[in-house]
């Protein structure tokens, strides 16, 4: 088995738990303005962990609604529907464009982030919030369902459709995703990087040809912990998967000094990123992820024999125990596959893809907030020591934005383009 179809097969096991159990809620929003400095911070931070019921909390849970509402402005900004504004002016809301905008969430998370970012379009850019449509893709069935009932609950179901497809099909050209339009499209994925599918590619020692990584069965021992009985081995073989060697072709970066060791290489990603540009040329795109991972932290309880072979971009495996564990082959089943994301290699691939039509940037995320979102960060800032967590705190997140070049125009022929508000 191809080893990219292996993980993706685990990482839908996971992801198939009862929503609760993978990403949490952080419950009441937090006063950030009485926040007494970093460590008050990290205190309420720690204690927000324990009490939620799942595995980890995302910014969008912990930052509510100040980071969704930075992500609704980038996509007034990216759809060319005026500058971002105030909560209270809503006379940024004009639009030099009455064309029809959709919103494309890839990996929903518990709804939270659509519904926020649809409430906050609803009161600050109702102009844009008329003629737009939300679609919310996911993999999870639990969180599919989840998020239906927390949008409809917040008032914008009608706005809203709800998609359960895997990306790693979506990638592979198994199943559909968006109809071929010319409507202005703002794709957002957050946290949805890391728990894309990898392959792991090599080189022959002899011939010096890439080969890809792929998974054999064994044996089957009764007592092995991590997989049904089934003991499981990484072997390399010449390329042979079309979205592989299409990654190869038209990406060459992600595999150039390739040698000694393996790397694992973004194939569901680059795929997916393929198909959003295909199907819509005038689209946006928004992706945020972890750019740099900790080493795994082994304890007793930790198994670390390995049946893989290292590579460049190791993920960090956690079982739902929180412990994590060397090797994607003996870990026990559930398990959170977590990846670290190259951004500069990426935003060439969306550049690459938009093929001119967008201006693509990557930056850290707190340089997003503060370019998209400078009200909002300014409403999280403690008014004893000025501290603001959403800018201090997830400092190994990235973003890549690709902002289609036809809604820049729109947006400065409307003349609101550089007068975000301060």
């Amino acid at each position: 088995m191809l080893l990219r179809k292996f993980i993706a097969q685990r990482l839908a096991e996971y992801y198939a738990q009862p929503s609760n159990s993978v990403i949490g809620c952080a419950g009441a929003p937090i006063n950030f303005s009485r926040l007494l400095g970093g460590w008050h911070w990290r205190r309420l931070y720690a204690r927000a962990y324990k009490d939620q019921e799942g595995q980890w909390l995302t910014p969008v849970e912990l930052f509510k609604p100040y980071y969704s509402n930075t992500l609704a402005e980038f996509v007034v900004s990216a759809a060319g529907g005026g500058a971002a504004g105030t909560d209270s002016d809503k006379s940024s809301s004009t639009s030099s464009s009455e064309e029809e905008v959709h919103i494309v969430e890839l990996g929903g998370g518990r709804g939270t982030n659509a519904a926020l970012i649809l409430s906050h379009l609803h009161d600050v850019h109702p102009t844009v919030y008329d003629r737009l449509s939300y679609t919310i893709f996911d993999a999870s069935p639990s969180l599919h369902e989840l998020q239906q009932q927390v949008v409809s609950e917040s008032g914008h179901g009608d706005k809203c459709s709800f998609v359960l497809n895997d990306m790693t099909d979506v990638a592979e050209g198994r199943a559909p995703f968006l109809s071929q339009s010319d409507v202005p499209t703002v794709a957002i994925a957050l946290e949805l990087l890391d728990n894309l599918a990898h392959d792991k590619v090599s080189r022959c020692r002899r011939t010096r040809a890439l080969q890809q990584a792929e998974v054999v069965e064994l044996a089957s021992e009764g007592n092995n912990e991590q997989a049904d009985g089934y003991v499981y081995n990484e072997i390399f073989e010449p390329i042979s998967d079309p979205l592989l060697e299409q990654l190869v072709e038209s990406a060459p970066a992600y595999v150039s000094g390739t040698g000694r060791r393996p790397k694992w290489v973004p194939t569901v990603a680059c795929g997916v990123i393929r198909r959003l540009f295909d199907a819509r040329p005038r689209a946006s795109l928004l992706m945020a992820d972890f750019d740099w991972l900790p080493q795994p932290e082994f304890v007793s309880e930790s198994i670390t024999t390995r049946r893989s072979t290292p590579a460049e971009g190791e993920p960090i495996i956690t079982s739902m125990e929180d412990v994590d564990h060397a090797c994607y082959l003996t870990s026990p089943r559930l398990c959170d596959i977590l990846y670290p994301t190259d951004f500069p290699k990426l935003a060439d691939y969306v550049r690459s893809r938009a093929e001119g039509k967008a201006s693509v940037k990557t930056m850290k995320q707190s340089d997003f907030l503060l370019e998209y979102g400078s009200e909002q960060v300014d409403k999280t800032r403690s008014w004893i020591s000025g501290f603001t967590p959403l800018l201090d705190d997830f400092s190994n997140y990235s973003v890549v934005t690709a902002v289609n070049e036809r809604g820049k125009a729109d947006e400065a022929r409307s003349g609101t383009i550089g007068i975000k508000m301060k």
